[in-house]
């Protein structure tokens, strides 16, 4: 996720909007160029959610429950496009911030039901695979 839309700021920033500020963005800025296993125990223990941890679970999850296609690159920028209209728009109309995961999840998986063809090696050559959508 560290390498997702790296030009927006928002994917590092904070999930609580009031951990924003000051030595938190320093904090967040740290945390998206440093791995967690090589995090120090004080940096663990004070690790402050991103909007790449809640992209990452996401896609772990999609990764688990679909062992066929698993996680592959690119999925990432998929899910980003939805992540970030959810956030931006959340809590008008339909969508919901309060469960943004699991309607992030549902979406993304109805999604990528059309698109997992271009994600899978097996069909780069065929005409439903990346190769034969170009």
């Amino acid at each position: 996720m560290k390498r997702t839309r790296k030009e927006l700021a928002f994917f590092v920033l904070a999930v609580d909007p009031d951990r924003n500020n000051g030595e938190d963005l320093d904090r967040l800025e740290m945390q998206a160029h440093t791995r967690k296993c090589d995090l120090s125990k004080e940096d663990r223990d004070n690790y402050i959610e991103s909007h790449a941890d809640a992209m990452a679970r996401v896609l772990f999850i999609y990764a688990q429950l679909n062992k066929g296609i698993k996680y592959v690159q690119g999925m990432n920028e998929v899910l980003a496009v939805l992540y970030y209209c959810f956030w931006k728009f959340g809590n008008e109309a339909v969508i919901s911030t309060e469960y943004l995961e699991s309607d992030l999840f549902f979406c993304f998986s109805n999604l990528m039901a059309e698109l997992k063809d271009g994600f899978l090696r097996d069909l780069d050559k065929e005409k439903s695979g990346i190769n034969g959508k170009c």
